[in-house]
């Protein structure tokens, strides 16, 4: 599943991100949306990053670079 994180570049499985105002770098390894909308996806908590508990919305993450 893809979706766009808070600069809008498409973020997927895989993804190296980082944790907006928290400096938590880690790569996300699962996005739980498949019901949802793209408007919805991009505002609803539901994606995970390893090395970061809990789940966090798209646009509180930054990606870093292409993976």
């Amino acid at each position: 599943m893809m979706t766009y994180d808070r600069n809008r570049n498409p973020i997927t499985t895989g993804s190296r991100v980082m944790v907006n105002g928290s400096r938590q770098t880690g790569v996300i390894t699962a996005i739980h949306g498949d019901t949802l909308s793209a408007q919805q996806l991009r505002r609803t908590k539901t994606v995970e990053v390893s090395g970061c508990d809990g789940q966090y919305a798209p646009v509180e993450l930054i990606r870093l670079g292409l993976h």
